[in-house]
């Protein structure tokens, strides 16, 4: 039977789950993790980031932008814990993407003082910023995040607007269902479906009204919007299922038939996830989903605490380990149906003991792309969500760190020394040539058989025509012998065949001339 025609143009294809996988034998879809250097590439150093209790907050935003990456990043002052600190977003730029500046701007006071790079005062939860391609010169920049004083405003979920990254105006004072959105809140505007997509939090507890029993946990929601003001079509699109509930017995389980109190505990619930588009705006959704994992008991601590709904206490509170973040790596065709990938394992992890990620890391909005890798920056900090530090460490530290991955590498098609092979589904392809992002080592290989509809090998194009492709590069080009056209190929639907042997195969293109 002859299956749907997938118009794939010379948009870029990445094997990131079975969608262009008719058949394969031999071959597995493997996660690749980055590279996370040791070295922060932002820490707290500047005078006015010196004070006691300085840091940085987990909920900071990178761009590539106008020859720079420019990083809006969450930065605290005081004593967080107890609520007694500012909750600022400051600014820093690089040309090169490891050495940042921070621009004394002179726009808001801190600590007696203008000489800062403050862009967005006030005690807000961190930055999200993003570049709207609808809205008008001096309002394309936005930033949103839930406000935390003054007390008339605590709870509300703003919305800033920019025309330069720089000076910053309240743009307006967003409303969407009950959940919470104390997280790091996701837009931006998906050309696909012609709307705004916000990705969230959605608290399932009786408090929120969302939820009934003991039920308490945090997961992900996306809503859309037309104009940024009226947010509909919500989905609940990342939540601990059967089997992540299943990790660790807690023994405080799930009942919704249940009391409140005491509160049910999973092993550990998606405190927020970063959603973005990749390759392109019309490309996949990928989400790294943050993981706040536990399930064991600690020794109780006496603090003041303020819970998401702003009721302060003090108390005797048990708290639970092991109260670290990673990030986990999903992929979606339609931004709601998420796939989780690499078995579960985290894609990015807290850093080494004594150093700056050692306990949370919270990957940043949006993947910059700098020559052949993907440069993913996050937040790191070694104090856990309990607010104890790392023991090894010298006091309390926090920075902004960098990931650095292969072009298009998220994920992996990959075949051992005995070989395998792919077919893809009927594609419709444009362009004259074709390349392949591709790892053969030093024995491996690629070989690429065009078929027709029915799966017949197209004269000119078969295994026995195919040259070897060999190397490590992501443009690796494809030839038939002495050919390497595909120009008469385009428009008609032709399946594609991948003979590989001892690589990792993350991705193909076709392109013009």
């Amino acid at each position: 039977m002859i299956g749907e025609t997938i118009h794939i143009g010379t948009s870029k294809q990445l094997f990131m789950d079975q969608a262009l996988i008719e058949t394969e034998t031999g071959v597995d879809l493997v996660m690749n993790t980055p590279y996370q250097p040791a070295e922060p590439v932002l820490v707290p150093d500047a005078p006015w980031e010196k004070g006691p209790g300085s840091s940085y907050g987990i909920y900071s935003s990178v761009l590539q932008d106008e020859g720079r990456i420019r990083i809006w990043y969450h930065m605290r002052c005081g004593d967080y814990v107890s609520g007694e600190d500012e909750a600022c977003v400051g600014y820093a730029e690089s040309a090169d993407g490891i050495n940042f500046s921070k621009p004394v701007l002179n726009l808001h006071e801190t600590n007696g003082s203008r000489e800062n790079n403050i862009v967005i005062p006030s005690r807000i939860g961190g930055s999200s910023v993003w570049v709207d391609p609808n809205a008008p010169p001096e309002e394309r920049y936005k930033n949103q995040s839930k406000v935390y004083s003054p007390p008339e405003v605590w709870g509300h979920f703003h919305m800033h607007s920019s025309p330069d990254g720089i000076h910053w105006k309240l743009f307006r004072d967003l409303e969407i269902s009950r959940g919470g959105w104390d997280t790091q809140s996701i837009v931006f505007w998906d050309p696909v479906i012609g709307r705004y997509v916000l990705y969230t939090r959605y608290w399932v507890a009786q408090r929120h009204g969302t939820a009934t029993g003991n039920e308490n946990y945090r997961t992900v929601r996306r809503l859309e919007s037309d104009d940024l003001i009226h947010w509909e079509n919500q989905d609940i699109v990342m939540r601990p299922d059967e089997w992540d509930l299943s990790a660790y017995d807690t023994g405080m389980p799930l009942d919704p038939d249940a009391p409140e109190f005491p509160r049910s505990r999973v092993p550990f619930d998606y405190y927020g996830a970063t959603v973005f588009k990749y390759p392109d705006p019309e490309g996949l959704y990928i989400m790294l989903s943050h993981a706040n994992w536990y399930w064991f008991d600690r020794e109780p601590v006496v603090t003041t605490i303020r819970d998401d709904m702003d009721v302060e206490r003090e108390e005797t509170r048990q708290i639970y380990g092991p109260s670290r973040f990673d990030a986990r790596l999903s992929v979606s065709r339609d931004g709601v149906r998420f796939e989780r990938c690499g078995g579960r394992t985290p894609f990015l992890s807290p850093g080494a003991e004594g150093g700056f990620s050692s306990r949370m890391i919270w990957s940043m909005p949006e993947p910059v792309v700098m020559g052949d890798e993907i440069w993913l920056y996050y937040a790191g900090t070694n104090r856990d969500h309990d607010g104890i530090v790392d023991d090894s460490a010298k006091g309390h530290l926090s920075g902004i760190g960098r990931a650095v991955l292969r072009l298009d590498g998220f994920m992996s098609a990959d075949a051992g020394y005995e070989g395998g092979e792919i077919v893809t589904p009927p594609v419709q392809l444009a362009g004259n040539r074709l390349e392949l992002n591709v790892n053969t080592g030093g024995g491996g290989s690629v070989r690429v058989e065009m078929q027709d509809e029915n799966g017949l090998p197209l004269d000119g194009y078969t295994l026995a025509d195919a040259s070897y492709v060999c190397g490590n590069s992501v443009r690796m080009p494809v030839r038939w012998g002495e050919q390497d056209g595909v120009g008469t190929l385009a428009g008609r639907p032709v399946k594609i065949r991948f003979v590989l042997r001892d690589c990792k195969f993350y991705a193909f293109q076709f392109l013009a001339g």
